[in-house]
């Protein structure tokens, strides 16, 4: 699983319509495409709100399939990277570099920050 929540509080889970036929990852970042909800894409330059907490295969039908999410919001999350981190990245803001990991070399965006380093990729 890519985004991990570490702690969370009630009431952060819910039940998002999907668009039509999205692979949708255990783990990976949500976004809003109109009124429907769809994986993020490598450098996304809107806030993360979801983050799937389960599997899912959409139907061809927008908003027939539901996955399960936590809202970001007040969530702290453990999250893969695309290259091992160091140290010095530690307090930066950096982007998104697929549905389900960071980039920690793109800071153009900042939409996540660096809270802690846990270990290098491999």
């Amino acid at each position: 699983m890519a985004f991990r929540p570490l702690q969370h509080d009630s009431g952060k889970i819910t039940s998002l319509p999907l668009v039509a036929s999205a692979a949708i990852v255990k783990g990976n970042a949500l976004v809003d495409s109109s009124g429907y909800y769809t994986n993020a894409a490598a450098g996304e330059n809107t806030d993360i709100h979801y983050v799937a907490l389960a599997t899912v295969t959409a139907s061809a039908t927008d908003g027939a399939t539901f996955v399960q999410a936590i809202r970001t919001k007040g969530v702290t999350f453990e999250a893969d990277t695309l290259a091992d981190t160091v140290r010095t990245q530690v307090g930066t803001d950096v982007d998104l570099g697929a549905a389900g990991n960071l980039d920690t070399s793109a800071t153009t965006d900042g939409i996540f920050h660096i809270e802690n380093i846990v270990g290098a990729l491999s």
